[in-house]
């Protein structure tokens, strides 16, 4: 888990990962192949021969932010090969290859062919290079590079068959694939082996999981195949669409002490004529039943929601259903985001576009909204127990970080314990900034 101590003699590379987790783990993956190659991680974009840009492209402001930073990592290394990668590259590859500042663009297909990739523009530190690797781009690397992070991400699914009318996911990263159960099971092995005690499995519609493989298979079968084999690790989901939560599932979260109480289901909007509008397959009643059935069975779980607000269409008094809809449920933990049009996606031809500065302030309505929910969340907690996987120190080193099963990011004392490993803490109190807690122990799975 510990990445080895730098070594000046060895040139460096500098990634920088935006969007989902994912692209978290695609970035792990890029960086585990430079590990590989001899490389060592720079801290200070300055100091590497080899930047890759891991980009987003959900909305107009990630393409923006990508392009903003390949700039300035060109600024701070002037003679590094930059290469760009991820959703934006994918969708945009000739416009940003034309970007002066770009040495090679390849997009989420060609990830797999890393090394080829490297190969080709001579990018490679070791006396003889490597296979040239062309892969499927679902396959499960072998070498994944987290650097100090305490916690690891595995894919298991990625692409999504769905059609949502705002969405250009499915393009940029295609059909639903499923990664075959046992390549997932070697793949968590190594991790566990490197001394990771929270890995979260991630996908574009994790839930779908298995539907294409033969045989077919379900995500509860694939959660029960691995608690029989991640011994003292946490495992963590981190979104699910609402139809894909089963009653197995629910079930697997409330008995199972190492799948983490936690789940982000994607609720986009509380007006059942604008989830219409965006080609939901929910209704608003199923939504909630859904969040109800969690709460039930599951008192303790963090429950969050993916929010769009100003979609083309949206009266004030749709907002409100949306707002009155979030105010009113389970939801603990929100992420808000203001529709842009993805050109090739069919809402991108919609009318009735919302004004930028309504945007703007419903965005900043339903922030506040979400921080209520969160304090009365945490807040609830003052007194109890949690099991939690302790992070690193805050920058300032008064606090040590550590993230309970429910989501809640804790701040212990500093040193409390080492960084990446089990802990049962005592929540404290509250307040808009943190949540105070001590450590007490380890958690029984542990």
């Amino acid at each position: 888990m510990k990445s080895s101590p730098p070594d000046p003699a060895r040139p460096g590379f500098h990634t920088v990962t935006l969007g989902c987790k994912l692209n978290q783990f695609d970035g792990a993956a890029i960086e585990g192949e430079l590990v590989r190659r001899g490389y060592r991680e720079a801290g200070d974009p300055a100091a590497a021969q080899v930047i890759v840009v891991n980009t987003c492209t959900v909305t107009h402001k990630a393409d923006a932010d990508a392009r903003k930073l390949i700039r300035a990592m060109r600024r701070a290394s002037p003679d590094c090969s930059l290469l760009v990668t991820g959703c934006y590259a994918e969708r945009e590859g000739v416009a940003l290859q034309a970007m002066d500042e770009v040495t090679r663009v390849f997009g989420n297909r060609e990830k797999a062919r890393l090394g080829g990739i490297l190969d080709d523009l001579g990018i490679d530190q070791r006396e003889t290079r490597a296979r040239i690797d062309r892969g499927c781009d679902n396959d499960l690397p072998r070498a994944l590079y987290f650097g100090e992070r305490s916690r690891a991400f595995l894919k298991i699914q990625q692409g999504c068959r769905l059609a949502c009318s705002y969405c250009i996911i499915p393009e940029v990263r295609g059909p639903s694939r499923s990664v075959p159960p046992r390549a997932v099971e070697q793949a968590l092995a190594r991790l566990i082996a490197a001394g990771y005690r929270e890995v979260v499995l991630t996908g574009v519609n994790t839930g779908d999981y298995g539907r294409d493989l033969d045989p077919k298979l379900d995500l509860a079968t694939l959660l029960r195949r691995l608690f029989d084999r991640c011994g003292p690790t946490r495992l963590r989901l981190n979104s699910l669409e609402p139809l894909t939560v089963t009653d197995e599932i629910i079930e697997l979260l409330a008995t199972e002490p190492r799948l983490a109480a936690h789940l982000q289901v994607p609720l986009q909007s509380g007006s059942a004529e604008l989830l219409r509008s965006m080609r939901r397959n929910y209704r608003r009643e199923t939504y909630l039943d859904v969040l109800k059935r969690l709460r039930d069975a599951v008192p303790e779980i963090g429950l969050g929601a993916d929010v769009i607000v100003g979609f083309p269409g949206e009266t004030d008094a749709l907002f409100a259903e949306t707002y009155d809809l979030i105010e009113g449920s389970p939801l603990n933990y929100l992420h808000v985001f203001s529709w842009s049009s993805r050109p090739g996606t069919p809402a991108a031809d919609y009318p009735n576009r919302v004004n930028p500065l309504v945007q703007r302030n419903r965005s900043r309505t339903l922030r506040k909204l979400g921080a209520d929910l969160s304090l009365r969340f945490r807040s609830g907690f003052a007194g109890t127990r949690l099991d939690a996987v302790a992070l690193g120190h805050r920058r300032d080193g008064r606090y040590q970080r550590a993230l309970t099963g429910n989501f809640i990011e804790v701040d212990l004392p500093p040193r409390s314990v080492e960084p990446g490993q089990p802990v049962t803490v005592r929540v404290g109190a509250s307040s808009a900034e943190r949540t105070l807690a001590v450590a007490e122990g380890s958690p029984s799975w542990a």
